[in-house]
């Protein structure tokens, strides 16, 4: 068997475990997917069936089918994919029997979907007179709460009917069930919308669930301490009561989706009483070192001590005047690293590709940026996969024209698209043949005159000749236009049935984003480079109310929780050398300087 050779007793002991279910309870650097993939080479050298591997994100996916490259016919044989990934594939076969003729459009971006809770409101006249009388702030925190709700009640499975026995308000009732409508009346779902659409199906129809459940031989599940009730109560009803042989990997301590309802409990204790799973705790390293751990244990004592650790490593924190003494700092140390290149913990030399600095948000960067610059040290963001965020005008109207053209019942993106162009009128030739900039037209025509399967989308722009006259936007643009063909190439080439609405769909679901490994040395916030690690890591910002953030110090409890566990995810990050920094004044986003303290998380070092 490829890939046995060299495992621990305890590897080795999970990996050939007999067909029944089992909990792994994997510390950090323990090797959980190499795990999973060899779990699930096991299982096709002992079926003709197929083996479904769930992940949490693309790359985690893209990553497995890598390490099973070797196996003959490998794409038919193994169903690699995330939850949604997966639930839009039933959707798309089987929509038919809950009433979707064809696959429905995705509403990914929250900004849409609090739109769509704006207009449910308005259709609520009642309620719609106690809103307009809001403050701005209030009518957003109005929003956010109603469509955490709305989310909450699909992760929770509740059937619309039944959503009145979950509030004493009867105007969120009613603004649920608009909500809906108003999707529906636009061909349309939103992300919480794929689970429970794909579990309803599973429910209503049962020979359904069971045809998938017969050609599978096992199940083997990625980051199993991500799980919602929804993704959970669709793999019971996916597997039944027949298929139980599961497999669910994950650490509890890295549990940082709270906000998305996901939990370790349906891992750790349903799945375990539900299913009888054999539980084994993997606490072997094969990543960090010595000095990271250690430090790592400083944040959650309570976590298991990974076995193992031969590196000693470097662990260090650092506390600066202010924010730009410490960017200026850390800049000056990767240079410092890269030009002394070899260390006795890191194989081989230490390369910009080997360093990532972290920070609890992205605006923590700023300073760091210019001092990057400064140096000619080149550097990427890591960026989250999914829908394209379009920077430039024309490329945004390009997306909002092309969500309307596969879509016409799309009102939302219409209005968009209108606003956008400055237009009143509804009908379609105002569009193109309006007092609107030509650019503006060119775009228009050029996504009218695309063919539905998106054979000659390269093509149009390339025959098309835009005259933006700002270099600035310009050059937005065109990254822009890069970025969306990168994107279209990555999709083209995984389908023989290409067309524009999958491509949309695909895009919203992040499998159509470029996973090829960027140059330089990688800035990402903590929840982006989850499942990612890097030889020398840099956590910038670790002042109490940057990290943890000010939002969690207020709510305490699960919140505060919760950045915890975020801090321990960037300190697993580094396998050998971990830097801390943290300034001891900052300037505040309204001018003043204000005096900081060491994150409580590590004040008593």
């Amino acid at each position: 068997m490829k890939g046995s050779t060299d495992l621990s007793e305890k590897q080795a002991e999970i990996i050939f475990h007999e067909s029944s279910p089992l909990c792994i309870k994997a510390s950090a650097g323990s090797g959980k997917t190499r795990i999973l993939t060899e779990r699930v080479r096991y299982f096709l050298e002992n079926t003709n069936k197929k083996v479904l591997a769930l992940t949490f994100t693309n790359k985690a996916g893209d990553e497995i089918k890598e390490r099973l490259s070797d196996i003959s016919k490998l794409r038919d044989r193994v169903v690699v994919g995330t939850f949604h990934g997966f639930c839009q594939s039933i959707i798309e076969n089987h929509g038919k029997l809950i009433g979707y003729e064809t696959m429905p459009h995705m509403f990914e971006d929250d900004a849409d979907r609090l739109e769509l809770i704006e207009q449910a409101i308005s259709q609520i006249p009642s309620y719609d007179a106690e809103f307009s009388k809001m403050t701005t702030k209030e009518k957003n925190n109005f929003r956010y709460k109603a469509l955490e709700f709305i989310s909450k009640m699909k992760r929770s499975l509740v059937e619309e009917d039944e959503i009145e026995e979950h509030t004493q308000n009867e105007n969120v009732v009613l603004l649920y069930r608009s909500y809906g409508e108003i999707l529906r009346s636009q061909d349309a779902i939103d992300f919480d919308d794929l689970l429970s659409l794909a579990y309803d199906l599973f429910i209503s129809y049962p020979k359904v669930a069971a045809l998938y459940r017969r050609s599978f031989y096992g199940i083997c599940i990625d980051e199993a301490q991500d799980l919602n009730n929804a993704q959970y109560q669709f793999l019971k009803v996916l597997a039944g009561k027949e298929l139980t042989n599961i497999m669910m990997v994950g650490d509890s301590n890295q549990s940082i989706f709270h906000f998305n309802g996901s939990s370790s409990k349906y891992m750790e204790n349903e799945f375990v009483e539900d299913y009888k799973a054999k539980v084994i705790n993997l606490t072997e390293n094969y990543r960090s070192s010595i000095s990271v751990l250690d430090a790592a244990k400083s944040i959650i004592p309570e976590a298991e001590y990974i076995e193992g650790t031969v590196k000693k490593g470097f662990y260090g924190v650092f506390a600066f005047h202010n924010e730009k003494d410490e960017s200026q700092w850390v800049a000056n140390e990767v240079k410092r690293l890269i030009d002394i290149r070899v260390f006795d913990d890191i194989e081989g030399d230490v390369t910009y590709e080997k360093i990532a600095v972290l920070a609890r948000n992205k605006y923590l960067f700023k300073s760091l940026e210019k001092d990057l610059k400064d140096l000619d040290i080149p550097f990427n963001y890591k960026m989250s996969p999914g829908a394209i965020k379009f920077e430039s005008q024309l490329m945004s109207i390009f997306d909002l024209a092309l969500r309307v053209k596969i879509n016409p019942l799309d009102t939302l993106h219409l209005k968009k698209l209108k606003k956008i162009l400055g237009l009143d009128k509804d009908y379609e030739g105002e569009l193109v043949h309006g007092t609107v900039n030509s650019d503006f037209k060119m775009m228009l025509t050029l996504v009218r005159n695309l063919d539905e399967n998106g054979s000659n989308l390269k093509k149009s722009f390339e025959d098309t000749d835009f005259s933006i006259g700002d270099d600035f936007e310009r050059n937005m643009f065109l990254n822009d236009v890069e970025e969306l063909l990168v994107h279209w190439k990555n999709y083209a080439t995984k389908t023989d049935r290409k067309s524009l609405h999958q491509f949309k769909n695909d895009m919203a679901l992040g499998k159509t984003h470029p996973l090829s490994k960027h140059s330089g040395v990688s800035l990402s916030t903590v929840h982006t480079m989850k499942g990612q690690e890097f030889d020398i890591v840099f956590i910038i910002g670790l002042d109490d109310e940057t990290f943890p953030d000010y939002r969690a110090v207020r709510s305490g409890g699960i919140e505060l929780k919760q950045e915890r566990n975020n801090l321990y995810v960037a300190y697993t990050r580094a396998k050998r050398f971990l830097y801390v920094t943290w300034p001891q004044s900052r300037m505040m986003p309204w001018g003043d300087t204000k005096r900081r303290r060491i994150s409580r998380f590590i004040s008593s070092k």
